[in-house]
């Protein structure tokens, strides 16, 4: 995902429009710049508008007052982010993410979060391979398969280092910094969604919404992998973008 290609909405009338202006004015899009935000917009802060989507979803379909998030692959803490506008209108969560320099924007500008400096892992294994890769470290990732797929398309010079980062096991990661399931999932792992989506306890932690990076479906009609565990587990699409996809527990949606 290349989610330096930032796209701004907007919000007035979930945080108030003086922040909103702030916000309009510091990360608005280049070619918006100078310009009023108007009235009745609404603003994002995600890629391409899916904050808002998660928004109605824990708000509207769950009919949550407040909401716990677990922000994995959290990257900056603003711009391109899934749950800055939850962190805005009130909520709270945990943001995973091994780069130091987003982790130190994150702790900064998201006091009320509890900022993890780690990977997510599907075991128990305590580190592994970072993919730094040149100038965007949007893109940086734990996947070999993902670094290798960059490195053909452009060039061996694309990984700039790779180094060994922490990691921590999603459920224990759960546990000891939530205590129980987080009402929304968020995951941006360059690669390893699928796997991390997989690997989590759902017996014992059941987001009540999950957002992942990925398509539900492919040409011809065919469930991509995420969606299709995704599904027989219960969860229902019910949202999503060009590059990310929305599901609800269905078991709450019969509450």
């Amino acid at each position: 995902m290349r989610r330096r290609d930032f796209l701004a909405g907007a919000m007035t009338g979930v945080v108030g429009s003086a922040a909103g202006k702030i916000a309009w004015d510091r990360f608005a899009p280049r070619e918006l710049a100078g310009r009023t935000l108007p009235a009745d917009a609404r603003m994002s802060f995600s890629q391409q508008g899916e904050d808002i989507v998660l928004y109605h979803a824990l708000r509207d379909v769950l009919r949550l007052e407040r909401a716990t998030y677990m922000d994995v692959g959290a990257a900056h803490p603003v711009k391109a982010s899934n749950t800055y506008l939850l962190y805005w209108s009130g909520d709270r969560g945990v943001l995973v993410e091994p780069n130091p320099m987003f982790v130190d924007l994150l702790r900064k500008a998201r006091p009320r979060d509890t900022v993890l400096q780690a990977g997510i892992g599907v075991t128990d294994q305590a580190e592994a391979d970072y993919y730094e890769i040149r100038d965007n470290p949007w893109l940086n990732t734990f996947s070999a398969e993902t670094a290798a797929r960059l490195r053909t398309e452009q060039g061996d010079q694309i990984v700039e280092r790779v180094v060994k980062m922490p990691l921590v096991n999603i459920n224990r990661a759960i546990a000891e910094h939530l205590g129980a399931a987080p009402d929304l999932l968020s995951t941006d792992v360059e690669g390893l969604d699928a796997a991390i989506i997989r690997a989590l306890d759902l017996d014992r932690f059941r987001p009540g919404v999950i957002c992942c990076e990925g398509v539900p479906m492919f040409a011809g009609a065919r469930h991509s992998e995420i969606a299709t565990y995704l599904l027989s587990q219960g969860y229902v699409l019910r949202g999503g973008s060009m590059v990310n996809s929305v599901f609800v527990d269905g078991r709450r949606l019969n509450e």
